[in-house]
């Protein structure tokens, strides 16, 4: 073989395998691993979720029968009786055409039964809770659902939604085998409930108060500090870029923009997020369902607590703690609050307690017997330059206090009254003030 034939050999070969190379370079598929779908920033629960109906929810039921009320605050009671009435069909629901004030004395005087809120609800809110068979219903608020027992075979059962504040009622109409199966559970055997009596403050203002004495359990538990890392983590936007200092006692989370406080005395979480130019604005009707979402996102529900206060304007939301019996919590520093400022459409402030009600200390049970709704009604109206008009409730409940080292939590029960836009207590002279006077 000539020396030009081997060179001619090899480079065919040398041609033929740069083509096998390139052909097995763009023919090539690695073999990846398959990965899950998952996601990149760790989804944050401090605690729990809850369901609407657990976080907007009646403090009292109220049941009037022959002129009398009887009543009960009983969680159980209150959480079974909304269950029922979620199953019912609502239809035909429309503005009541009478007097308000003729509406509010068929009320007191007829076969009707009382579920009251805390404040305004927004029926486009709660008809997650009802089962209303309408698309274009009304817009309105309520905080009173009352139920007529006085139905008729083959007539409409009838249910009203009435503002105490706006003094406006809106009728709805059920089935009513509803209404008869209601009244036969819960209507017909409530002489047995507490026996209250009605005060009407003014003409668009009244108040159910216990007839008797209220005999109130003493609480004690064991105050468990949340983990400041998690707030941290679900309340920045970007928690890498967030830095810690510790001064005097209080931890700060601060970054570009936004701050949190967390005070190790007391345990409470102060969290500031300066609102941002340009946004759209969160509607009015919106708010109380932004709060509870919001609180929902981060697993934020670490007790019981209810919604008890919205201004629409302002766009602020309050949350209390209920006691297990169905009582209130009050402190005057809100450590048994959860409080929620909206600017447009961002969490502008969030307060709330840092810690978690663990381990009941009571080994017996203690407790203290309150004075009767006279007594207390009467001492309040006895108290020196006390104006009728600025009174807005009245209620047995407890006020919140730490123990020896701030370990423990006291729940003292007392009455409490709303006067002006502010929870205070009502202190008899024998008594220590606690400090919401």
């Amino acid at each position: 073989m000539t020396y030009e034939n081997i060179k001619s050999v090899i480079l065919t070969f040398l041609v033929a395998l740069s083509g096998f190379l390139t052909w097995n370079i763009w023919t090539y598929q690695p073999d990846y691993e398959l990965v899950n779908n998952q996601k990149t920033v760790e989804e944050i629960n401090i605690a729990t979720q809850k369901e609407l109906k657990k976080i907007v929810k009646p403090h009292q039921i109220i049941y009037h029968v022959g002129g009398k009320q009887f009543g009960s605050v009983d969680n159980g009671h209150i959480d079974d009786l909304i269950g029922v009435i979620s199953k019912w069909k609502y239809f035909d629901m429309e503005q009541y055409p009478g007097r308000i004030s003729d509406f509010n004395e068929r009320i007191v005087q007829g076969e009707n039964t009382e579920i009251i809120f805390p404040d305004e609800v927004p029926i486009e809110l709660y008809k997650r809770v009802l089962n209303i068979d309408e698309k274009n219903i009304p817009k309105f608020d309520f905080d009173r659902i009352i139920i007529n027992s006085e139905t008729q075979q083959k007539q409409e059962g009838i249910v009203y939604f009435y503002s105490q504040k706006n003094q406006e009622v809106y009728v709805s109409n059920v089935s009513p085998s509803y209404i008869n199966s209601f009244t036969k559970k819960y209507y017909d055997s409530s002489r047995r409930l507490t026996p209250y009596f009605l005060y009407t403050v003014s003409d668009i203002r009244k108040i159910y108060l216990p007839t008797e004495e209220v005999n109130m359990v003493m609480h004690t538990y064991y105050q468990n500090p949340l983990d400041s890392e998690q707030f941290k983590d679900a309340l920045f936007a970007d928690p890498s870029f967030v830095q810690r200092s510790m001064v005097d006692g209080v931890e700060e989370y601060t970054d570009d923009a936004s701050k949190m406080i967390v005070d190790t005395q007391t345990n409470m979480i102060n969290y500031v997020n300066p609102v941002r130019t340009g946004d759209s604005i969160i509607g009015t009707n919106n708010v109380l369902q932004k709060s509870i979402e919001f609180v929902n996102s981060h697993g934020g529900w670490t007790e019981t607590y209810r919604y008890v206060y919205k201004d629409d304007f302002n766009q602020n939301v309050l949350f209390r703690l209920y006691s297990k019996e169905g009582y209130p919590v009050f402190n005057q520093i809100g450590m048994s609050e959860i409080y929620q400022q909206w600017r447009q459409s961002e969490i502008s402030r969030y307060v709330r307690p840092g810690f978690h009600l663990e381990l009941p200390l009571n080994p017996d049970v203690v407790t203290k017997t309150l004075p009767s709704g006279y007594e207390a009604l009467e001492y309040l109206q006895s108290k020196k330059d006390f104006k009728l008009e600025l009174l807005q409730n009245l209620m047995p409940g407890y006020y919140m206090t730490q123990g020896p080292e701030n370990s423990l939590i006291l729940l003292e029960p007392g009455w409490f009254y709303l006067y002006d836009q502010q929870w205070r207590q009502l202190i008899w002279e024998e008594e220590l003030n606690n400090g919401l006077e």
